[in-house]
């Protein structure tokens, strides 16, 4: 049997599914699964257990900046590799655009499985309802196997990383060996979106802040996206900091967690990151998000949000024209009393 699995959004969701792939490999054991993932998330998949192929593909219908002819486009690129393939099972875990399912339901698969949503709905042979609200996302990629009738094999998440990875991220840090008990701490700057960015004053404080009152050792995370940013942040900053900002992939990120006491960061791929490396994680969320539904899974998070008025906003850039900025309203003190509670 060979089963196909569109995993084509963010690094997030592509962690938040890991019990979903976990409980379909347990029930098809012998079967060959390929997982479409965007080729910025390769390199994570590569490195789970549950998938026989990871297969790139950028999905442009769900990324900001095409115009309609380039998603039909895409989406109709996708459809035609589908069916020349010749998967037994296709199942798509999203459900924020009708195209998803559109696309599942001319795959040409058998069983071609996704959430009820536009026309779309209408191909496909196991068709999943859209979520409630305050469902966590861990959840709602489960609700996609429950209507294929396969079992659970519970919500945990896990994280995988080589030998090779752990050795380039020990490379990368400081040895401890002098002061075992110093914690190391990991801070990730970055957003995908501005209306999910903490702003450069804050990150630079908290730096400062974590170091004069625990003597942590400081990791900076982020992307190649990211790196100026970073720079910025630790222009005028004072205490040690090791920046590896824009120098990892998500493998040798997820070994250099591994490697740490505590994760900072806001509502990004790299918290889930951290969550699933099972490190404790502060995760700094904007009206952007409902956090009962993305907040990082696991039993040492704290989220700390202001929820204004106008959230859930779920927009890219913050809406409002009044000066009011919910990322600006979380303060470093509530950071650190967070980060102190956790590194206890």
């Amino acid at each position: 049997m060979q089963i196909a699995l569109l995993r084509l959004d963010r690094i997030g969701d592509f962690v938040l599914g890991i019990p979903a792939y976990r409980a379909l490999r347990k029930k098809y054991p012998d079967a060959r699964i390929t997982v479409l993932v965007p080729s910025d998330i390769g390199n994570l998949a590569e490195a789970c257990p549950y998938f026989d192929e990871v297969v790139l593909f950028d999905a442009h219908w769900l990324m900001p900046g095409y115009p309609a002819i380039a998603r039909w486009a895409s989406a109709l690129k996708l459809v035609r590799y589908l069916r020349s393939r010749k998967f037994d099972q296709v199942l798509d875990f999203r459900y924020q655009s009708q195209m998803d399912p559109l696309v599942t339901a001319l795959s040409g698969a058998a069983v071609r499985a996704g959430f009820a949503l536009g026309i779309g709905k209408a191909g496909l042979t196991h068709s999943a309802p859209l979520p409630d609200v305050g469902t966590h996302q861990v959840e709602r990629n489960l609700l996609l196997l429950d209507t294929l009738g396969i079992p659970r094999d519970g919500d945990h998440l896990e994280m995988w990383v080589s030998e090779r990875d752990r050795k380039t991220a020990l490379a990368h840090l400081p040895k401890q060996e002098s002061l075992p008990n110093v914690p190391r701490v990991a801070v990730h700057v970055g957003a995908a979106t501005p209306s999910k960015k903490w702003n450069e004053d804050a990150f630079t404080s908290l730096l400062h802040e974590l170091h004069a009152t625990t003597q942590a050792d400081l990791v900076l995370l982020g992307s190649a996206a990211d790196t100026s940013f970073a720079h910025e942040i630790l222009d005028d900053l004072k205490a040690p900091v090791v920046n590896l900002s824009g120098k990892l992939s998500l493998r040798e990120m997820a070994a250099v967690l591994r490697e740490c006491r505590l994760f900072i960061g806001c509502d990004t791929g790299p918290a889930h990151l951290a969550a699933a490396c099972g490190i404790p994680v502060v995760s700094l969320f904007s009206a952007a998000n409902e956090p009962e539904v993305w907040a990082p899974r696991g039993s040492q998070v704290r989220v700390i949000t202001k929820k204004p008025e106008c959230a859930p906003c779920r927009s890219h850039q913050c809406l409002r024209k009044d000066g009011y900025f919910c990322m600006d309203e979380i303060s470093v003190e509530e950071v650190l009393e967070a980060a102190g509670e956790l590194l206890v």
